[in-house]
């Protein structure tokens, strides 16, 4: 199961082109896994994190598709595609207006922030982001192509 969220383009995610300066854009990313908390998990993320639970992004792979806007709404696609004891897989495609800007992949680890060791994912959790995968067969390999080109949506 797919979660959907929307994230505002501010003036401060700008860069000196006018368009959204692509670190910005990965920050998107945890933005969405944060909304992801809140909207499927149903546990605000700070509120995971004050229990001593965070989940520390070891690897990523993004590709930009398309420029992103001032005062676009940026609507993110999360998929939880792999759940692993103490690591879990998410994919993440974004679009304006239905036109694909981006697409990502991370790694992320569940760490104990006492120890900032890792540690095996709560059930309660587990349960949550094992609800949001897709069937494996349409999780395997690299996530669908956009088809677009540069320049899309103004």
């Amino acid at each position: 199961m797919t979660f959907k969220t929307s994230i505002l383009v501010r003036f401060g995610d700008l860069d000196a082109a006018g368009i959204a300066y692509y670190p910005n854009l990965v920050n998107f990313l945890h933005e969405a896994f944060e909304d992801f908390f809140a909207g499927h998990v149903g546990r605000p993320y700070p509120e995971v994190f004050r229990d001593g639970i965070a989940f520390p992004t070891v690897k990523l792979e993004m590709e930009f598709l398309s420029p992103v806007h001032y005062g676009d709404h940026v609507d993110v696609d999360v998929t939880v595609e792999r759940v692993g004891r103490t690591s879990l897989q998410v994919r993440y495609e974004a679009s304006v207006a239905r036109w694909p800007v981006f697409k990502a992949r991370t790694i992320a680890v569940v760490v104990d922030m006492r120890t900032f060791k890792p540690t095996p994912l709560p059930p309660s959790l587990r349960e949550k982001f094992e609800s949001a995968m897709e069937p494996a067969s349409a999780a395997e390999g690299e996530p669908p192509t956009s088809g677009g080109t540069p320049g899309g949506p103004a």
